[in-house]
């Protein structure tokens, strides 16, 4: 099941794409809901627990943009869609994550592809697990609950949603079980970019609130890995 919001102040685009999302899961066989909001005012007073947004970048009020980066600081960890006639807000998209920027009149066979894609990294990404071994005790952590990884002295701390888990090992020895949503920003940490809010400074935010440094040899693998991750998201 996966759990959509459509939220565009054009009640005919509403209700077209409501109409075409609905085909193209039916041939997936996907169960789904979806619900339409004419603004982000009525999006945001709701609890959100949607899987999937598709956002119009113009309305009145709080336009597309900033209802995401709003939802972004409320740790709204879903994918966003956004939905234009505009090709100018790339960037923008890219700072709350868009799994993709749809032109209107909507491509349905990229739209297609796009849901396709987000289904399947719900389902491979919720599933990969990082394991860790020790002479005493073994655990597996789910790589989507990892905020991030850092090395103090011989000890490995993973970052994740449900605290600190500490063992002694090497940083180089724990990334090869990361996948392509983590990269490496210091000698000692490497982050996930699933949770990355923002770069500047010589430092990346994270949604948990974590600053993470990034020293100069990285800072160019980082902007690199961060266009990547900005292109297989579309």
């Amino acid at each position: 099941m996966i759990k959509i919001a459509i939220c565009d102040d054009d009640p005919t685009m509403c209700y077209q794409l409501h109409q075409l999302i609905s085909q193209k899961l039916d041939s997936l066989n996907t169960a789904h809901t979806i619900t339409c909001y004419a603004n982000a005012a009525r999006l945001l007073a709701i609890p959100l627990d949607f899987d999937l947004l598709f956002l119009d970048i113009q309305m009145p009020g709080i336009g597309g943009i900033s209802l995401a980066k709003t939802l972004r600081q409320q740790n709204f960890t879903g994918a966003i869609v956004f939905i234009t006639i505009l090709k100018d807000y790339m960037l923008d998209a890219f700072e709350v994550e868009a799994a993709d920027y749809l032109c209107k009149p909507i491509d349905e066979v990229r739209l297609e592809n796009t849901l396709r894609r987000i289904l399947k990294r719900k389902k491979i990404f919720n599933e990969k697990r990082f394991f860790i071994h020790t002479m005493n005790w073994c655990r597996s952590v789910f790589l989507c609950d990892i905020y991030y990884c850092e090395v103090i002295n011989r000890k490995i701390y993973l970052h994740t949603k449900d605290g600190i888990v500490e063992y002694y090992g090497k940083l180089k020895e724990a990334e090869k079980q990361l996948d392509e949503h983590f990269i490496k920003c210091h000698r000692s940490y490497i982050i996930n970019l699933s949770f990355l809010k923002e770069y500047a400074n010589s430092q990346v935010l994270l949604e948990n609130g974590s600053r993470i440094p990034v020293s100069r040899p990285y800072h160019q693998i980082l902007l690199a890995a961060m266009l990547q991750y900005m292109e297989r998201s579309n």
